[in-house]
């Protein structure tokens, strides 16, 4: 098939952790990677801000990356909104030049929709949307996050106009279910994958050597610096153990953009006595949280909304064990109130509960066997995810 995917706001290179890239990125490489591999010829549209990116590099077999020059320049995401058709005309005029036609569009997050729409409308092709969070979800789970009315009235828009909507988790299916009153069948359950050629285990002293975390125990905790992504709580729970226990709290994640919020957390830990304890690490190589993860102890979700939640399953493709709020996948591998060796599911908010959780892993540690990861980890593979989401495509095309 000729696929066009589009991450308007978002390179799929773009740093991990930093405030428009993460999960998202992180799936449309895998799924482009692994559809390439299956003799799919993909092109994903990306917008060009930066004059020395090159306008289109060949990242994987059969998948092209292609910056698109629309103009406009250096723009925040919600400033990219009013645009949409002039990104949309731009892509088109590339497409002309280059005499390219596609089968079907998989637009990504809200703003690509918008484009993926207006595309839709003019090549009369199937237009399949992944919004990887709904803004609805997000101001309903955290008080703390602000999603603008337009996000949530284009989300529904998009959600009732597109022709399928692929959700990473089955609450998420559930979510839009609600909201919108949308048929079951519109609406496809089909997870993001891992890449298990790079999360696997390593020896665990010999991973802490490499990052410079020493012997002391270690609470791991990745992910953009947000109010969805819960590091208030995980602090404030961390704050709760006992100070004479040798443990580091470790968060991975953030840039520039997140120095406020950062600074705010800061706070909170000097608050409660632990800043010796907390360390931010910022941004670093996606390639390079494998060691973070084997060196850790047990890693922390302590998010209010996940879509899918892809920390999880990298955490538990090292061998360490995920405490986790009921949240995306994580009701799929935890079990609420019982620990097992992937980890322990916490239903309630409180600094106590989340406190009493790590506490217990920290101290009576249960590594997770082999066996257990290969078994836990088969139907988050990426061919196995591509040929799922390259069946929906097909489907489609038949349709319509």
């Amino acid at each position: 098939m000729r696929m066009i995917l589009l991450s308007i706001h978002s390179s799929p290179l773009g740093p991990a952790g930093a405030r428009d890239t993460g999960g998202m990125s992180t799936y449309l490489r895998g799924l482009s990677g692994a559809l390439g591999q299956a003799g799919h010829r993909i092109d994903i549209f990306t917008r060009a801000v930066d004059p020395a990116e090159e306008v289109i590099q060949e990242i994987y077999p059969n998948v092209r990356l292609i910056h698109l020059d629309d103009g406009l320049g250096l723009l925040d995401k919600i400033e990219l909104y009013p645009h949409c058709p002039t990104i949309a005309a731009a892509l088109e005029r590339f497409c002309r030049r280059e005499g390219k036609k596609y089968q079907i569009i998989f637009s990504h997050y809200w703003l690509s929709g918008c484009v993926g729409r207006i595309l839709q409308q003019h090549w009369n092709i199937p237009h399949l949307i992944m919004f990887h969070t709904l803004g609805r979800a997000k101001n309903e789970a955290c008080p703390g996050e602000h999603e603008p009315d337009i996000r949530i009235e284009e989300e529904e828009a998009l959600a009732r106009g597109s022709d399928r909507i692929i959700v990473a988790a089955q609450p998420e299916k559930e979510k839009l279910l609600g909201y919108y009153g949308l048929s079951p069948a519109k609406v496809s359950v089909i997870p993001g994958g891992i890449d298990l050629h790079l999360f696997q285990t390593l020896d665990r002293e010999e991973a802490r050597e490499q990052v410079g975390l020493g012997r002391q125990k270690i609470i791991l905790a990745v992910g953009r610096i947000e109010p969805v992504k819960g590091f208030d709580l995980l602090i404030r729970a961390v704050g709760m153990l006992p100070m004479e226990e040798k443990f580091k709290l470790v968060i991975v994640g953030g840039d520039d953009h997140s120095r406020s919020r950062i600074v705010r957390l800061k706070e909170t830990a000097a608050e409660l006595g632990i800043t010796g304890k907390v360390i931010f690490k910022g941004l670093i190589d996606h390639d390079q949280l494998l060691l973070y993860y084997n060196a850790a102890d047990v890693t922390v979700m302590a998010s209010h909304y996940e879509s899918f939640g892809l920390v999880a399953l990298e955490s538990i493709a090292c061998g360490t064990p995920v405490i986790a709020g009921p949240v995306g996948i994580i009701p799929e591998l935890l079990t609420p109130g019982r620990r097992n060796s992937l980890g322990c599911l916490v239903i309630e908010r409180t600094p106590a509960a989340w406190a009493a959780a790590i506490g217990q892993a920290l101290l009576c540690p249960e590594p997770i066997k082999q066996a257990d990861i290969d078994m836990k980890l088969i139907p988050y593979k990426w061919p196995a995810i591509a040929a799922q989401v390259a069946a929906e495509c097909r489907t489609l095309t038949v349709l319509i």
